[in-house]
């Protein structure tokens, strides 16, 4: 019954969260909502003010649970923002699912984490049973660049280890995320009236099309995923485009994949823009290494005992995603990530099953006392 009882209290923690709006660049009134939170159960916490590298009126916060003498803390890092739409949330629960009312994401990428290990500190706190001391770090703006995480004072963390829960599958710990390249391609051409005859314009938007659809989009392979976006050129309706550009995201895996598709993508801009008497200029920037968390072996090692003890199969998976982890790991703050069930997240149909939200408490419980 008891069990029951911490399940109802989680699904309600997590209503809370998620009807608190929180968007990238906008998370204000969910860090003062956290803020609260951690006061009202006795934690203590500092804001991290972050500086203008990062665009958001929220911050970061750091929170210290205190465990037993002796003992070296571990961190569990959270991101507070939610990808748009977010902002007015209105959840319902129908057919044991948690789900948003309407085109609102509902924010379990994200918030159920941070209301599962909520409710399970508040718990083990009551009971004395918190083992090591815990840091909790909840960033912003992950969903844009994870740039609190990159942003982060992490002189002011204890910790050596940490583990990060933004995953979409119960039971999976992710051993590799991808690397994170961005292209943009600029393209200028010659402007002229639509009706010169004698001396025509060169068209900039047709150009970066003719480009585009050179360009494979999708998920080509098990190690490739390419989305072309913010396609741009401004121009009146009488004249030909001088203008145009657009971005190109690459996630790979392997450095062999990500160096022959970004030259094929410049070879393919350069010669196309050439060809149709465009000046082409391209940028680019890798913003996330990829990442091998399966060098942490010992924290594997006591993860999978601690899965096992909550009745589930500890699976290791790669994911396209792109975590805060990643930030940590590089700092050597060892960590691992790991996963909870969320259906369709980033959409307006993502929901959440509350019978699975038993067994990541008790997971999340056992983390706490065992790792």
């Amino acid at each position: 019954m008891e069990g029951g009882r911490n399940v109802d209290r989680t699904v309600s923690r997590f209503i809370r969260y998620a009807e608190c709006a929180s968007e990238s660049h906008n998370e204000k009134a969910f860090c003062e909502y956290m803020e609260q939170e951690l006061a009202g159960m006795g934690i203590p916490f500092e804001r991290q003010e972050l500086g203008n590298e990062v665009v958001t009126d929220g911050w970061n916060i750091l929170a210290r649970i205190p465990g037993r003498s002796g003992k070296t803390p571990f961190l569990f890092v959270f991101h507070l923002d939610t990808a748009a739409p977010s902002n007015q949330v209105e959840v319902c629960v129908e057919g044991g699912c948690i789900r948003s009312k309407g085109s609102s994401v509902l924010g379990a990428d994200g918030k159920l984490a941070i209301a599962v290990v909520m409710e399970a500190v508040e718990r083990l706190m009551q009971e004395g049973e918190i083992n090591r001391p815990i840091e909790l770090l909840f960033t912003v703006c992950q969903e844009l660049g994870l740039h609190g995480a990159k942003y982060a004072d992490y002189s002011r963390i204890e910790s050596e280890e940490a583990i990060v829960i933004d995953h979409y599958v119960t039971g999976e710990v992710l051993t590799r995320t991808p690397a994170r390249l961005y292209m943009n391609v600029e393209l200028i051409g010659r402007a002229a009236h639509v009706i010169r005859n004698e001396e025509p314009g060169v068209n900039a938007l047709l150009t970066a099309v003719e480009i585009i659809h050179q360009i494979p989009v999708g998920r080509l392979n098990d190690n490739l995923s390419i989305n072309v976006f913010d396609l741009v050129s401004l121009s009146p309706s009488n004249a030909v485009p001088k203008y145009a550009r657009f971005d190109v995201e690459i996630r790979c895996f392997g450095n062999d994949i990500k160096q022959e598709i970004r030259d094929r993508i410049r070879r393919k801009a350069e010669e196309t823009a050439e060809r149709m008497g465009c000046k082409c200029n391209i940028r680019e920037e890798e913003d996330v290494p990829e990442t091998d968390f399966s060098e942490n072996t010992d924290m594997l090692e006591r993860l999978a005992s601690i899965y096992s003890r909550s009745g589930l199969s500890m699976i290791t998976a790669r994911s396209f995603g792109v975590l805060d982890a990643t930030c940590t790991n590089q700092l050597g703050i060892r960590t691992v990530p790991i996963g909870f069930n969320i259906y369709h997240s980033h959409s307006a149909r993502e929901y959440v099953v509350i019978e699975d939200v038993k067994k990541m408490l008790e997971l999340v419980e056992n983390i706490i006392r065992y790792f």
